[in-house]
């Protein structure tokens, strides 16, 4: 039961048989063991990972009788008010590819500190739209986000609630609505796959 993600508590519980998770997201998630018997050992494993990456952690089921459990996920977590995009002050679009020489890019640039692919007025909101070649988990620094669309659609199994990160598989697209509150100044927007962050698929923003 997944009942939080990247910013916190989702507005009610999701049931989930899997858990699709990109480098840089993160879930919250209660499990109930109490269909094993004592003695069980349930592998949590990683379907997308061979060798030793495909074993990520093991639980042992322990005790003779099981305990007593009153305890209970509530139906409703949190308040999440719903995205305004038609209040958007801008929608953006950012293209996340590779592009020949010039390796991993955002909107065909490479990085290049201190200049910003988008200059963001604190207090509005913007529409976001990332399109992408191949498998990335796009990071967005400062404020959380909420997905609106997926391809055009509805947000997918995994979007719910507060988030920072989106995954997206190749030949993708997704619509994020943000509001830029908090501080002024330079931030980042990048791919979370470690290689190709390393390889500088990021741009900065600024707001003012």
């Amino acid at each position: 039961m997944q009942i939080g993600g990247d910013g916190g508590l989702l507005e009610r519980p999701l049931a989930h048989d899997t858990l699709d998770i990109a480098p840089g997201e993160r879930f919250d998630v209660v499990v109930d063991f109490a269909r094993y018997r004592p003695g069980t050992r349930v592998r949590l494993v990683n379907r997308l990972g061979s060798g030793g990456t495909a074993a990520v952690m093991r639980f042992d089921v322990s005790g003779a009788r099981p305990p007593a459990d009153d305890s209970r996920v509530p139906g409703r977590l949190s308040a999440i008010p719903a995205p305004r995009a038609e209040q958007a002050a801008a929608t953006r679009t950012f293209h996340f590819q590779r592009r020949g020489g010039s390796g991993w890019t955002i909107n065909g640039r490479p990085y290049e500190p201190g200049r910003p692919l988008a200059a963001v007025r604190l207090g509005t909101t913007e529409v976001w739209r990332f399109v992408t070649d191949f498998h990335h988990p796009v990071h967005l620094h400062l404020n959380h986000f909420q997905v609106t669309a997926r391809n055009g659609r509805a947000p997918g199994a995994y979007d719910a609630g507060w988030k920072d990160t989106v995954d997206l598989r190749p030949a993708e697209s997704v619509e994020i609505v943000t509001r830029f509150t908090d501080y002024p100044g330079r931030f980042l927007l990048h791919c979370h796959n470690l290689e190709h962050e390393d390889m500088a698929m990021m741009a900065d923003f600024v707001t003012e």
